[in-house]
């Protein structure tokens, strides 16, 4: 009697422990917290779907991480405050990632290498000048793609043969969300540490 009582309770907790099973299975990265402000829509391949903003709304037929993140950091203009500092902490702890290499095309001619040791510049350094460079485009009104014209690139070669300048891409995408991530992190701060704070409008009037 008491066998077949064991054997019932085996019988009975064995889906139970499939199911555990299953569960320690799947494995897998868990699920991005971006989709908590973020509504995830049908899957389009590759690990990206369709994503609405939960706030402004606002749709992307292929949401990825980095762009709905400078989205609610930079450009949402309903997110609330500790969302938007929430993600403004996120693209400022962002890493550089290593600038893709640029093919060099073998030829008989000397190269800038040629007059100019070979130098390996820190990660930290490379961030620097990556922030200067995205600074002066913005402020002088620089098209993007010049960074990735030869005689640009021959230049920066020349004060530094060891910087490789980014992509356009990195530098439009990536760079400048990154700064503009810092000038409203420090103007939030700014606001929130100032008494008595009075915002005014200036209407300036042409002849």
């Amino acid at each position: 009697m008491t066998d077949s009582i064991n054997f019932l309770n085996q019988i009975e907790l064995l889906p139970l422990n499939q199911e555990k099973e299953k569960s320690k299975n799947r494995g897998g990265r868990p699920p991005n917290s971006i989709w908590d402000d973020i509504s995830r829509g049908e899957s389009v391949g590759s690990g990206k779907f369709k994503a609405t903003c939960n706030f402004c709304k606002k749709t992307w037929p292929r949401g990825e991480v980095s762009k709905l993140e400078d989205h609610l950091a930079n450009h949402c203009p309903e997110a609330p405050g500790a969302t938007v500092r929430k993600y403004l902490g996120k693209l400022l702890e962002r890493e550089d990632k290593p600038n893709k290499k640029r093919k060099v095309v073998e030829s008989d001619q000397m190269t800038m290498t040629s007059y100019h040791d070979s130098t390996k510049i820190p990660d930290a350094r490379i961030t620097r000048i990556n922030r200067a460079l995205t600074k002066l485009f913005v402020a002088c009104g620089i098209s993007f793609r010049v960074v990735e014209h030869p005689f640009f690139i021959n230049f920066v070669k020349e004060l530094n043969a060891g910087y490789d300048p980014p992509t356009r891409e990195y530098l439009s995408d990536h760079l400048l969300e990154r700064e503009l991530a810092m000038v409203n992190s420090s103007v939030n701060s700014i606001i929130e540490n100032e008494n008595n704070l009075t915002l005014g409008l200036l209407i300036y009037f042409f002849k």
